[in-house]
């Protein structure tokens, strides 16, 4: 398993107010919580609502896939544990990590849209969703807390890429096809 960053303080309400501290990502609960039904539906239901505030605003995305070579891009794409259960719901493969770049998107697509994370659905480096990106990623972040609070899901806020290193380490010995 690998280092994440967990909220070690519940009442915290934007990203700049956390207290963090370097844990280990918890693969086999995020893989026991992917399979419930309340948590699925809870993350769909959730996901629909952020794709419609997302479509109000002014913005679009220009750069095909350039944002998810986080390395290059210089960037890093933040992910909580319900965000990570819902991709583990919904995709079948849990591939290996070669590059500081997300595995799922490649040839300018991204190969698990439905079930991407929070910050690939808000994140448009065009300049007219600069307004807009972090009032609502916050509100957003917010409501995700509360999610797992109300699922009895452990919060945390963690790096893409550590996540889908450790999935990629866990289910090396054919773990992932079997959930």
């Amino acid at each position: 398993m690998l280092p994440c960053q967990f909220e070690t303080d519940p009442t915290a309400q934007n990203a700049t107010e956390m207290t963090i501290q370097v844990a280990e990502v918890p693969v086999k609960r995020l893989f026991d919580a992917s399979r419930r039904i309340d948590v699925i539906e809870s993350m769909s239901d959730f996901y629909a609502e952020c794709d419609r505030l997302i479509a109000e605003q002014p913005g679009r995305c220009v750069n095909k896939g350039e944002c998810c070579r986080f390395g290059e891009y210089g960037h890093r794409l933040y992910v909580t544990a319900l965000e990570v259960c819902y991709y583990l719901a919904r995709t079948s493969t849990c591939p290996q990590v070669t590059e500081d770049a997300c595995p799922q998107a490649y040839d300018q697509k991204c190969y698990v849209r439905d079930s991407r994370p929070l910050g690939c659905r808000i994140f448009f480096c065009d300049p007219a969703a600069q307004q807009w990106q972090g009032p609502l990623t916050e509100e957003l972040l917010a409501r995700l807390r509360d999610l797992h609070r109300e699922l009895d899901v452990p919060y945390f806020y963690v790096d893409w890429m550590t996540v889908v290193r450790a999935l990629g380490e866990y289910t090396t010995d054919a773990r992932c096809s079997s959930k």
